[in-house]
């Protein structure tokens, strides 16, 4: 007898396993999406409660809506970092950067402002541009808030519109660059602070790290990131902006997409730490922008104090220790020119093309050659070595414009002398004057 076997009775129950398999697969995928969905919801309403405008599900549209100023060519967007709720003075800006999107190029710059620039700030007469958010905050009903306040300083100082803000507290950040994983920096020289302080800030928790590559957690890197006692605001600006160009690599390397746990662990720490005046749709341009741009490239400028710098240290009335411009306190034409012009004077002319005049003024005979030579070395082209009336103070006077303010600048540190602009130098575009201040030298 033969014995037949159906079998569509094996196959079904397989199929059915197969579904039940399917549907289980969905229902978590679903699941997770509506939980990072969720999440998200959550940390933007946080994020952008101060626009106003926007809905929350725009930043999963693939339209571009542009940004303020995209129109104009250029996008200014205020970043402050402050020490937050947990901290004395937490409100006042212990980071002051503005960064720009040249949108016809696609080209960032990030420009520094020391935190202890006194300026005047509407309704509250003059102090440092770091109190500006403060001041805001505590009147935020008829302000618009500590970002609003702080923006509108900054845009009258540097002339230029800031379109949008972002404020993150210390804490924010370290958890930040805690849940990608660290950050990878390179330190250019040893850095040693024994007076950080603690987190109690009462006591010292003294921070040293050696020059060379290291990966930070978030601690460290804020360490490194608001330093200063043993370097200068300056330098503390140069590395916050570098630390941020890596928090960004990171992101962008760390898969945190695809890292359910992971983008909603920072989706949690946004919605409590960060603020913004952007929408959820800006946020979506802003990041699309930027993701793919290399910011090793990436334009910095710190304003500061050096030789060639914009800016002077002084006291204020009250004898605090205060920074204001070298043309006046109430003068901030250079600060502007360097703000509206940074994206021109990163593409300056060759330094060989430049036609540059030596003039000793220092009183001694062969000072004058001892520059040119000097600067014969790092490439430039003397035109003219001569002797000029006796001047206390080394000037260099750039009498292009913008074609060789960049260059002039370089000079100016080279020499140890203040930059200034000049409507002319007869027949050469940049002219070195050497003082008396350079015998001291």
């Amino acid at each position: 007898m033969v014995i037949r076997h159906d079998i569509t009775q094996y196959k079904r129950p397989k199929r059915k396993a197969l579904k039940v398999i399917l549907l289980s697969l969905l229902v978590v995928i679903l699941g997770v999406g509506i939980w990072v969905g969720a999440a998200a919801y959550n940390a933007l309403s946080k994020v952008t409660s101060l626009s106003g405008n926007g809905n929350l599900f725009s930043v999963f549209s693939n339209n571009h809506t542009p940004l303020k100023g995209e129109s104009d060519g250029r996008t200014n967007i205020l970043i402050l970092g402050m020490g937050g709720s947990n901290h004395p003075g937490g409100l006042l800006s212990d980071t002051i950067l503005v960064m720009s999107i040249e949108w016809k190029t696609k080209k960032v710059s990030m420009i520094s402002v020391p935190r202890d620039l006194w300026v005047p700030i509407e309704g509250h007469g003059s102090g440092k541009i770091n109190e500006a958010h403060a001041y805001g905050q505590s009147n935020i009903k008829t302000t618009g808030g500590g970002g609003k306040l702080a923006g509108d300083t900054v845009s009258k100082v540097l002339g230029i519109p800031i379109h949008y803000f972002i404020s993150v507290d210390f804490e924010g950040f370290k958890k930040m660059i805690d849940t990608v994983g660290g950050i990878d920096v390179t330190v250019e020289k040893d850095l040693y602070d024994p007076y950080y302080p603690a987190d109690n800030m009462i006591d010292y928790s003294p921070f040293k790290i050696t020059a060379g590559d290291h990966h930070l957690d978030g601690a460290m890197a804020l360490k490194y990131a608001r330093s200063r006692e043993t370097t200068s605001d300056f330098d503390r600006s140069k590395r916050q902006q570098i630390v941020i160009a890596a928090l960004k690599q990171k992101m962008l390397t760390a898969n945190i997409l695809a890292n359910p746990k992971k983008l909603t662990d920072l989706l949690a720490i946004l919605g409590d730490h960060i603020r913004t005046d952007m929408s959820p749709g800006d946020i979506k341009v802003f990041w699309d922008s930027i993701k793919d741009l290399d910011m090793a490239n990436i334009i910095n400028k710190v304003l500061d104090t050096s030789v060639g710098g914009p800016l002077t240290s002084s006291t204020s009335s009250g004898g605090a220790y205060i920074i204001i411009p070298k043309k006046g306190a109430t003068n901030f034409t250079d600060l502007q020119t360097i703000a509206k012009n940074i994206f021109d004077t990163a593409t300056t002319t060759d330094k060989t093309d430049l036609k540059i005049e030596v003039l000793n003024g220092s009183g001694k005979a062969g000072q004058g050659t001892l520059a040119a030579d000097a600067l014969k070395k790092l490439g430039y082209n003397i035109t003219n070595v001569n002797n000029t009336t006796k001047t206390t103070k080394s000037i260099v006077y750039n009498c292009t414009g913008l074609t060789s303010q960049g260059e002039a600048t370089k000079i100016a540190e080279s020499v140890h002398a203040q930059s200034e602009n000049k409507t002319t130098c007869g027949s050469v575009d940049i002219q070195v004057i050497i003082g008396q201040d350079a015998l001291a030298r």
